[in-house]
């Protein structure tokens, strides 16, 4: 397994499983229905953030973006978000990521 740094053009990949995620309401609030672009808006993150790629066999399987949690007086405590494959999932693809 590969971790990379994400690209905009890894949204492509990125996006069904993005998709399938929100719409099983469990675990993020986005709406569904999102673009690409409007995907490719939400998930990477802005700089001091960033936002990496777990690659398997030359496929995206999955994606967590990181940062800082609120800017000023909130930007010493980081968060992060995680998105599996659910065709991935119990292969140590978050682990690694988080890794």
């Amino acid at each position: 397994m590969e971790i990379r740094a994400a690209t905009p053009e890894d949204i492509a990949e990125i996006a069904p499983f993005f998709r399938a995620i929100v719409a099983d309401g469990e675990s993020y609030t986005y709406p569904e229905g999102l673009t690409d672009l409007q995907i490719r808006d939400a998930w990477l993150a802005p700089q001091p953030g960033h936002t990496i790629v777990a690659v398997v066999d030359g496929a995206i399987v999955g994606t967590a973006r990181m940062g800082p949690n609120k800017p000023g007086r909130g930007d010493h405590v980081g968060t992060a978000s995680f998105m599996v494959d659910p065709g991935a999932a119990a292969r140590g693809v978050g682990r690694a990521m988080a890794q």
